[in-house]
């Protein structure tokens, strides 16, 4: 997978700058959905954090997150994406009430640059394994890019979701899915293929 340019999101939830120029890129190219998350830092992976591996609960080390809403229904799905690949979705019908039990959308593929200093993982979703409730179309659905970074734990959103208590589950103020990828098509960092 070769992505377009990467994206930097350089300030926590607080506006407190985040070590490692996080950074993220969105697209979609031969029927998939591609997201890309690059941190240059040491990670915070799970033992359970291994290329390909489905599991729950990725945010509580390092993660990259994408979520896709359609804003007609309230139905959502998130992805996660750890530094040595494993990934993990679910979806919702509310804010943080799951539509179903979360399991592997079939032919998701990972893959994972780890290094001791460095982690820039990749997440090839097809769109057509999206679920026909999310009536995926860049053009209507909303979403966000978020990050779950360090210990402690530094929170990180593309979107502006207001202030309070760091909470991803903010949909209604999600950006919309075509906004996200301009972004990145608009960036100049320099990628490599992962």
């Amino acid at each position: 997978m070769v992505s377009n340019a990467l994206a930097l999101l350089d300030k926590d939830w607080y506006g407190v700058e985040v070590p490692g120029s996080p950074s993220w890129a969105l697209w979609a190219e031969d029927g998939n959905l591609l997201l890309r998350g690059s941190v240059a830092s040491t990670a915070i992976a799970l033992p359970e954090d291994e290329c390909g591996a489905f599991v729950e609960g990725l945010w509580e080390g390092d993660a990259v997150e994408l979520f896709l809403l359609n804003p007609a229904s309230g139905f959502y799905i998130e992805f996660n994406l750890a530094p040595r690949g494993a990934w993990w979705c679910c979806t919702f019908d509310a804010p943080r009430n799951r539509a179903a039990i979360p399991a592997p959308l079939p032919g998701v593929r990972a893959h994972a640059h780890f290094t001791e200093n460095r982690w820039d993982s990749s997440l090839a979703i097809p769109i057509r394994a999206l679920p026909p409730a999310l009536d995926f179309k860049p053009g209507t659905t909303k979403g966000n890019i978020t990050f779950c970074l360090g210990s402690p734990q530094q929170f990180v959103t593309l979107a502006d979701l207001g202030g309070g208590a760091p909470d991803f589950h903010r949909p209604e103020k999600w950006i919309g899915v075509h906004e996200m990828m301009s972004h990145t098509e608009s960036q100049s960092k320099d990628c490599t293929s992962v």
